[in-house]
């Protein structure tokens, strides 16, 4: 089980990958059910997919506009339910690291983030928090069966504070359709 690292940066802005209306729904019905038992901070739905910025100027927004505006939405595979003893990997859903992923994630990497060691592990947390590893168990038995593949059809920009648990969109940009 992963711990958590000790140089982690807590506030700063974050780029998410969130998905169509119809999976989101979905995706937080599981969320919902999760943090009913496990009573967890609340955050939208969504896949971590660069940061941290320790700050965002204007020139940056920007870029983030040109490079949506070159991705295409786009589906990703969902490969089950995991857990781990990390606060921000406590409970979620493993995602395949797929090519079509790793390029959106990919276009983003000529921008002013603070590059970190830790190898990219796509996933979509249901539950911050530090809980026993049974009773997790236990919840994952009420969950519903995933679906295989949802859609990735928006980026949000997030302003994170985990010393507060605050993470507020703070804008969002529709990717483009795929006949575009």
């Amino acid at each position: 089980m992963e711990k958590e690292p000790h140089n982690r940066i807590s506030k700063a802005f974050w780029i998410w990958f969130c998905f169509s209306k119809l999976d989101s729904k979905k995706l937080n019905r599981i969320k919902g059910i999760v943090n009913k038992h496990l009573k967890g901070p609340n955050f939208s739905i969504h896949l971590t997919t660069i940061g941290p910025f320790l700050k965002l100027e204007k020139k940056e927004l920007e870029k983030f506009d040109k490079i949506s505006k070159k991705i295409k939405k786009f589906k990703i595979s969902l490969i089950g339910y995991e857990l781990s003893n990390s606060r921000f990997t406590s409970f979620y859903i493993k995602v395949k690291k797929t090519e079509n992923l790793i390029n959106a994630k990919n276009k983003f990497s000529k921008t002013n983030y603070k590059k970190q060691r830790r190898k990219y592990k796509p996933h979509i947390s249901l539950y911050y928090g530090i809980k026993d590893i049974k009773i997790k168990k236990e919840v994952i038995k009420k969950l519903p069966k995933l679906n295989k593949l949802v859609t990735v059809d928006k980026l949000c920009i997030v302003d994170v504070n985990e010393k507060i648990n605050k993470w507020k969109i703070i804008k969002t940009i529709k990717l483009k359709n795929e006949k575009n």
